[in-house]
């Protein structure tokens, strides 16, 4: 019997955190659980995800990432590695991707899932506008969202009937293939991991507010916000900063932004629950 349902998600841009949300709070209703009876994990800060997350046989969980290069971010991989056990729990994996597709994440989510511990009663791959090209812009849509309950329905039905997936039932290469090869406007591969945001000094006002919503912990408040350590592009400093200060000039950057607006900023992918 589930006594708790858990939405655990890594969710910088925020959509991630929605969708997920949506899903566990309709399998309450399925399951006539209160609303209080799901609870949140948010695991977007560095800190966060240094404590081991442990569940039991009475746990349903729900978690998330948004999909990176095709898979699950490799900076995150390893929280759900080594710091979540299943126990026995039932896991339902979440991807959300930026309208090109969700290539392995959702396989990916799957397998960690599994290798820790849960029981796999459903996952879902959910279309969001995407974290710093104009692509699905106007993602997630009514329609999205119903597909993020009906997920929840599916995990609560298969958990009366008893219903048990593989990690293999999910979309994708099992393990995952290699990382989606972002290209630029000429088709060449587009270089760009060392590319970090900048701080324009005449609008920023030392808020702090990037600082504290780096899901790396990469910015550093005492050097003027700049981004000391690893940057994943999740665009958390730019989409928050009050006063729009936070940006990128990297070329290689900005030409894989241009290529994915050009080839995908009009094509519509749907989201998609697997039962």
């Amino acid at each position: 019997m589930i006594k708790k349902i858990w939405a655990v998600y890594f969710s910088p841009a925020g959509n991630t955190a929605k969708m997920t949300l949506a899903a566990a709070e309709a399998a309450a209703c399925a399951l006539e659980m209160e609303p209080s009876m799901v609870k949140q994990a948010d695991v977007s800060l560095a800190k966060i995800r240094e404590t081991p997350m442990e569940f039991c046989e009475e746990d349903l969980v729900f978690a998330a990432v948004p999909t990176y290069a095709g898979r699950v971010p490799n900076k995150i991989m390893p929280f759900f590695r080594d710091m979540v056990k299943g126990g026995g729990a039932f896991g339902v994996p979440v991807v959300t991707f930026g309208g090109r597709s969700f290539d392995d994440s959702l396989a990916e989510l799957s397998d960690l899932l599994e290798s820790d511990g849960f029981r796999l009663a459903g996952g879902g791959a959910f279309v969001c506008c995407h974290a710093f090209a104009d692509v699905a812009s106007d993602r997630p849509c009514a329609e999205d969202m119903k597909m993020a309950e009906k997920l929840g329905k599916v995990a609560a039905e298969n958990l009366r009937a008893g219903r048990i997936l593989r990690g293999s039932a999910f979309p994708g290469n099992h393990p995952a293939g290699p990382y989606y090869v972002p290209k630029g406007l000429d088709g060449a591969p587009a270089v760009f991991l060392k590319a970090k945001p900048k701080t324009d000094p005449e609008k920023c006002s030392g808020c702090g507010l990037c600082a504290s919503l780096c899901p790396m912990g990469s910015i550093d408040a005492a050097a003027g916000y700049t981004a000391a350590g690893i940057c994943i592009k999740c665009q958390a400093c730019i989409r928050n900063c009050p006063a729009g200060a936070r940006y990128f000039d990297d070329p290689a950057f900005l030409s894989h932004k241009a290529m994915l607006e050009r080839d995908f900023g009009t094509r519509r992918q749907e989201s998609k629950v697997v039962l």
